[in-house]
């Protein structure tokens, strides 16, 4: 069988025996796949300082035989992200992303789009051109929309008013209805978070813009922890469960000044 190549970004490793390694990356042309790179602990030739965690690389694999894993032939290393592995809240960062990516995409199913989303996240992050929080705030929200499952913050999901007809400055969502509910339509339903107008109407910008416009947008403090603790709990209600990493990055959020 022939081998295939293609751009990819390293999402997850783990040991397999003594010497190989089996590695999960997000491929620009075959989507989520998971290889055995065999050898790969003592090989230093191949291997040697590759296969690291968020590292863009240019791969090349001999398909399965059978049931098996396609084998890693050759990995050549584009962007190692430095900053990013030096920096503990900027890796924290980047391990929820690529943790969120492993959990929901199958395997073998392209996404051209979430691959560029990372990419583009990922250079963004270790250049510090964007914010840490922004990044995530734009990184999720797009996964979100890549994956269908954009919350709606253009009208009220019970009473469809549209939210610069909707008065007050305050806002809730319903995570099990994915979008906006008014005030008055609120009333009724027990798990509605609260949000500001404001907060909304930053987060349907970001989603109606291209990835660098939305990184042009400024938000406050106050904004910037609305937003990302909004996002987070509606990615967990959705994906049916919380991410170590993402558990990990609010211990560590938590502690900073």
């Amino acid at each position: 069988m022939s081998t295939f190549s293609t751009p990819a970004i390293l999402l997850r490793r783990s040991s397999y025996g003594d010497y190989d390694l089996i590695v999960t990356l997000l491929s620009l042309t075959r989507g989520k796949i998971t290889v055995i790179a065999k050898n790969a602990k003592k090989s230093r030739k191949r291997f040697a300082g590759v296969l690291e965690l968020f590292s863009v690389l240019h791969i090349e694999c001999r398909p399965p035989r059978g049931r098996g894993m396609a084998i890693l032939q050759d990995a050549a290393l584009k962007n190692p992200f430095s900053d990013i592995r030096g920096n503990i809240m900027k890796t924290s960062y980047a391990s929820y992303w690529a943790e969120l990516v492993n959990l929901w995409l199958e395997e073998g199913k392209e996404q051209p789009q979430i691959y560029h989303l990372l990419r583009f996240c990922l250079d963004s992050l270790d250049s510090s051109i964007i914010g840490n929080e922004e990044l995530s705030i734009i990184f999720q929200l797009r996964f979100l929309r890549f994956s269908g499952l954009s919350p709606n913050f253009s009208a009220c999901s019970m009473c469809h008013k549209k939210i610069d007809d909707i008065k007050g400055t305050q806002l809730f969502f319903e995570l099990a209805k994915g979008g906006i509910l008014c005030k008055g339509c609120s009333s009724s339903r027990l798990y509605a978070l609260s949000l500001t107008k404001g907060i909304v109407k930053q987060l349907l910008w970001i989603q109606e813009n291209d990835l660098k416009t939305a990184g042009r947008l400024k938000f406050s403090r106050t904004s910037l922890s609305e937003g990302l603790t909004f996002l987070e709990k509606f990615i967990v209600f959705h994906i049916g469960k919380e991410p170590k990493s993402l558990k990990f990055l609010r211990n560590l959020r938590s502690q900073m000044p």
